[in-house]
């Protein structure tokens, strides 16, 4: 954990008997299920901020069910493999971070949403595996990151969003940054028939600091058998604010067949 930094006055965050604390005394405990809240009241702009608990265990039953696996595997393929420290901003649920600990055996990997429902998720899970030693999960802001300067050699941002200066403030000198977005294709097929007109997903600018080294696609078909998997895609995304409970049920009732279309970006730090 030698990257975690308090967020109320940056000092490094030491391991102690109930968590971490900084010598300014500032202590954050680590729940039971091993993550640590490391979002002061002041930063939070809701009673609950970030995803909602039923979004977050949606997305976690259909990531689960393997969808998303080529996008895993392809960002697997990704990470140096002489990378120490690794941050997941949004990490949600965890699937993608509990991958990168996986492909990095010999990294720490820091995971960080505003989601205290998703954090709590992810941070069960590693425990349960045997990965919680490497996988330091926290309740966090992706705006004011209780995390060191220059401490990252990789960044990964996943659909989540982010600030420029915190990405350069907390990467190394020689570190990368790694952008998924959705691509045009993405879910095509659902959005025409939930929206009246279907708008071009924007495109993700550069960060400011950053160099764009390479972007890839990574495309595949995607057939939804299972009710009960369609529910959890309608769930996760914003489509659920958008149905008609007419709709929802028509396309729960029948087989989804779609395309996923992913865009990845990858940056180094100027």
């Amino acid at each position: 954990m030698n990257a975690l930094s308090c967020p109320l006055c940056r000092l490094p965050l030491v391991v102690n008997s109930q968590g971490v604390g900084c010598e300014k005394h500032h202590q954050f405990d680590r729940a039971k299920e091993g993550y640590f809240n490391l979002l002061p009241v002041q930063h939070k702009h809701s009673l609950e901020p970030g995803d909602a608990k039923i979004q977050l265990q949606a997305r976690r039953q259909f990531l689960q069910a393997g969808f998303f696996e080529p996008l895993k595997t392809h960002l697997q393929m990704l990470l140096p493999r002489s990378t120490k420290n690794l941050l997941d901003i949004g990490c949600g649920e965890g699937y993608f971070t509990g991958a990168f600990a996986e492909a990095l055996p010999a990294a720490s990997i820091y995971g960080v949403d505003i989601a205290k429902a998703g954090v709590r998720l992810a941070a069960k899970a590693a425990k349960s595996v045997g990965l919680d030693s490497r996988l330091v999960y926290s309740v966090a802001s992706s705006f004011d990151l209780p995390v060191a300067d220059g401490s990252m050699d990789v960044i990964t941002r996943i659909y989540a969003p982010s600030k420029d200066a915190e990405l350069y403030r907390v990467m190394a000198s020689n570190g990368l940054l790694v952008i998924v977005a959705p691509g045009e294709q993405h879910l095509l097929g659902l959005r025409r028939r939930i929206y009246r007109e279907v708008r071009p997903h924007q495109t993700t600018p550069i960060p400011e600091g950053f160099r764009l080294i390479d972007q890839q696609q990574v495309q595949a078909g995607l057939v939804i058998e299972q009710p009960e998997l369609r529910a959890a895609l309608l769930d996760m995304t914003p489509f659920a604010w958008r149905l008609s409970p007419e709709l929802r049920g028509d396309i729960v009732q029948k087989v989804v067949t779609d395309q996923l279309d992913f865009v990845v970006t990858i940056y180094n730090k100027i």
